[in-house]
């Protein structure tokens, strides 16, 4: 039992290494897709660049200091090509147009100015979405660069701020000595200007004295004056009023005395009437008359009161006091302490460069945004890349075993002779296996992307019916391989390793799987020359970059030029190797 196991394994040793197909896709072939993946990969997983530099395209409308810092910093950072252009147009056409340019920075117009008096700005990045990937270093490149540019900002302000505090501590301190001397200054000049209002008031003082006693002796004069003549005034209308009274008093003694005259002869009188009463009484003489009265204003002007308006005048209209007005007063004043010399400019100067201290402005932050480089969307379906990526791979497979395989079948199973043997030419043959296996290929493309937009929603651009011809492009450049590989594998089991190994790595290379931009430079130049590359490229531009459908044109005629050099060289090898 021992010995049958021990002689089987021996003999599966010997049967590999006699079988190179084997051997190659135990070996060979996983070496290949792992070179292939680790080469296209590798930037993916932290290798550092070499040859290979992201052109960065950079438009600096500020012109400003940050726009210059970061420009310098740019122009430092590990894998990156920066590249100044004047416009907008331009960097996004560089973006659009270059393999590993995946963004374009754009400085916007007074940024340097938003940030310095304490703003947020933002940079604007013009992205092509298909280098997602791509973009994350990069941006987290940029995003770090603005982060170290905001904070140099503010260790900038910061460090200003410093200095224009120490400045404004510097002249506060000698603003306020400068004060200080000022009012000591001004006490010493107010104690000499008091001791010398202090003499000049006792001068004044003295002087006033002396004149307003002059005035009183004046005003003293001027009213005994007054006093005398209203005195004397008042004597003569004394005089004058007694006189009238004096007269009426005469007037009523005279009446008194001619009364009593005229009582003693009313008396008489009266005796003689008694005498000659009786018979006689019409001899009764008349009775003596009476003196008259004194007149109503005799008697009025002895009761009338005595009139003293006159003298009672007020004594200043009597005889009025000239006031006292003495403008000539002059007084010999002390003269008055010089003016201090105040350091009044000094002051000024650093009031003035307190006045002009800029403002502390913690400086804004400084950011970016993205902005599709073409008119597609910024959020891209991952479907759009691996649908059509996907479909290539299984494109190339299925034609090699349809038409490798099926010509390899036909020429071992010996149909090919008997077609020649029946005057069929073999290039004839080959043709029209290579249009019947282009229309199958073309329809499983089409029948792909019809599945992809119902099942995945993948993009189908601005044109979809434009899909048909890099579709077209590829089908035909397929065919042509599986004719080469069919020559070149010359056997049955030999087909599928051979063209597989070929078909995955054409794939990976040629961007079905990731973008080109992963790849070092050496493997994009070999990329120029596949038929997948030119064929992704036109998917890519339609279908996520949303370009307009003349960009698929030239990337499917490259396709479709590569196809033809496949079926010259199938047809030459084919010649050959099935006559």
């Amino acid at each position: 039992m021992l010995r049958t196991i021990a002689l089987t394994v021996v003999n599966e040793f010997r049967l590999l290494a006699r079988d190179a197909i084997g051997l190659f896709m135990l070996v060979l072939a996983p070496l290949v897709i792992i070179a292939v993946a680790g080469f296209s990969l590798s930037n993916l997983f932290g290798a550092q660049p070499r040859d290979t530099l992201y052109t960065l395209p950079i438009v600096n409308d500020d012109g400003g200091p940050v726009a210059d810092a970061l420009a310098r910093a740019l122009a430092r950072a590990p894998g990156l090509k920066p590249v100044q252009v004047p416009t907008v147009e331009a960097a996004r056409a560089i973006v659009n147009g270059t393999v590993r340019a995946p963004l374009a920075l754009i400085i916007p117009r007074g940024t340097s100015a938003a940030i310095a008096r304490g703003g947020d700005a933002r940079l604007r990045l013009y992205i092509d979405p298909i280098k997602r990937v791509e973009l994350s270093p990069l941006e987290f490149q940029i995003d770090a660069l603005c982060r170290a540019v905001t904070i140099a900002a503010r260790a900038e302000a910061a460090d200003r701020d410093a200095q224009a505090a120490a400045d404004l501590r510097a002249r506060s301190r000698r603003v306020a000595a400068t004060v200080a001397e000022v009012q000591k200054t001004l006490a010493a000049y107010q104690e000499q200007a008091a001791g010398a209002r202090n003499r000049a008031e006792a001068l004044v003082k003295a002087q006033l004295e002396r004149r307003m006693q002059a005035a009183i002796a004046q005003a003293r004069q001027q009213t005994e004056l007054a006093i005398r003549q209203a005195a004397a005034r008042t004597e003569a209308t004394l005089t004058h009023e007694l006189a009238v009274r004096s007269q009426a008093a005469q007037a009523i003694a005279s009446y008194l005395l001619a009364l009593q005259r005229s009582e003693a002869a009313f008396a008489r009188w009266l005796t003689q009437l008694k005498e000659a009463a009786g018979p006689h009484a019409s001899a009764i003489p008349a009775p003596p008359a009476f003196p008259p009265a004194p007149s109503a204003a005799t008697v009025a002007a002895l009761t009338q009161p005595l009139d003293l308006s006159e003298a009672e005048r007020p004594l200043s209209e009597a005889s009025p006091v000239a006031p006292f007005r003495d403008q000539s007063i002059t007084v010999a004043l002390p003269p008055a302490p010089p003016l201090p010399q105040l350091p009044l400019d000094r002051l000024r100067n650093d009031l003035a460069a307190i006045a002009t201290l800029p403002v502390p402005v913690v400086p804004g932050v400084l950011g970016w945004e993205e902005a599709p480089a073409a008119g597609a969307s910024l959020n891209v379906n991952a479907f759009d890349q691996y649908v059509p990526g996907f479909g290539i791979t299984f494109l190339l497979i299925a034609m090699l075993m349809g038409l490798a395989m099926g010509l390899i079948d036909e020429r071992d199973w010996g149909t090919l002779s008997r077609l020649r043997v029946s005057g069929a030419p073999l290039s004839g043959t080959v043709i029209g296996k290579l249009t019947a296996r282009f229309l199958v290929g073309y329809l499983q493309m089409i029948a792909l992307l019809v599945f992809g937009r119902w099942l995945f929603d993948v993009s189908l651009g601005q044109t979809p019916a434009m899909l048909l011809v890099p579709a077209a492009a590829i089908a035909f450049a397929a065919a042509a391989f599986s004719l080469v590989v069919a020559c070149v594998a010359r056997t049955h089991d030999s087909v599928m390793p051979i063209g597989t190994v070929s078909a995955m790595a054409m794939s990976a290379i040629g961007g079905c799987w990731w973008p080109l931009d992963f790849e070092p430079t050496w493997m994009r130049t070999v990329a120029d020359f596949l038929p997948t590359t030119w064929t992704m490229i036109a998917f890519n531009n339609l279908m996520i970059r949303g370009l307009p459908p003349s960009s698929a044109i030239w990337p499917s005629l490259a396709a479709t030029a590569l196809g033809f050099g496949f079926v010259i060289v199938g047809l030459a090898a084919a010649s050959r190797a099935y006559r």
